[in-house]
């Protein structure tokens, strides 16, 4: 009797570990897609942004091209395109269950290897590229805008002109060809980490929240 007792305990206490371990395991799983989701919007703004930032290039490439360009449509053609694409993804709780041993909670084995892909490699890839945007960013456009903008034609909080007749500082054909090139450049550059990169991750983002809301019933 007294063993049936000991043993009628231990699998009382075993199954109540087992609905503790699984209730930990739902609470963390809407977490991630409340996480995942965040990540969701961030890719949707940003191919906003992608949109918005570089609509006018092709018409500004074309005007310095032929040498039609005022000083007035180079200086706003310019200031269109000064955009920093920072990262803004959210791993809180990745991170918190990766580094409290958590994962384990997770029992679906494909779930996590696909949560692993996206957190630890596909948005580190993020943060990476949005380094080398930044860089470009500082090292080319806002080496030009110090040299060629004068601070009494710009509003810099808001990126826009606010005189009516701005001058482009020592400006010639070399100035000009200079700005198509750091322009055209940083376009390319974002697109193309677009293409390659962020699209990537965004599929992998609604991925991991059909595979959430499916495996633990979330709405």
């Amino acid at each position: 009797m007294l063993f049936l007792a000991v043993f009628c305990g231990f699998l009382a206490e075993n199954q109540r570990e087992h609905l503790i371990e699984h209730k930990r395991e739902k609470q963390f799983a809407k977490q991630l897609l409340s996480d995942l989701r965040e990540d969701s919007l961030f890719f949707i703004r940003r191919q906003d942004q992608l949109r918005r930032v570089f609509s006018g290039q092709d018409r500004f490439k074309e005007k310095l091209v032929q040498n039609q360009a005022t000083d007035m449509e180079i200086v706003k053609g310019f200031l269109n395109v000064y955009y920093a694409f920072d990262a803004r993804l959210t791993n809180t709780t990745f991170t918190q269950m990766k580094t409290s041993g958590s994962l384990r909670y997770i029992r679906n084995y494909e779930l996590t290897t696909q949560l692993t892909k996206y957190y630890d490699v596909l948005s580190e890839r993020i943060h990476y590229t949005a380094t080398l945007t930044r860089d470009f960013l500082k090292e080319n456009m806002a080496t030009w805008y110090l040299r060629h903008l004068r601070a009494q034609d710009i509003d810099p909080s808001k990126d826009s002109v606010i005189n009516p007749n701005p001058v482009v500082i020592d400006r010639s054909p070399r100035t000009d060809q200079e700005i198509l090139n750091i322009t055209d450049a940083y376009k390319f550059l974002n697109l193309s980490i677009n293409e390659v990169v962020d699209k990537q991750a965004a599929q992998q983002v609604e991925l991991l929240i059909e595979m959430i809301k499916k495996e633990y019933h979330l709405k």
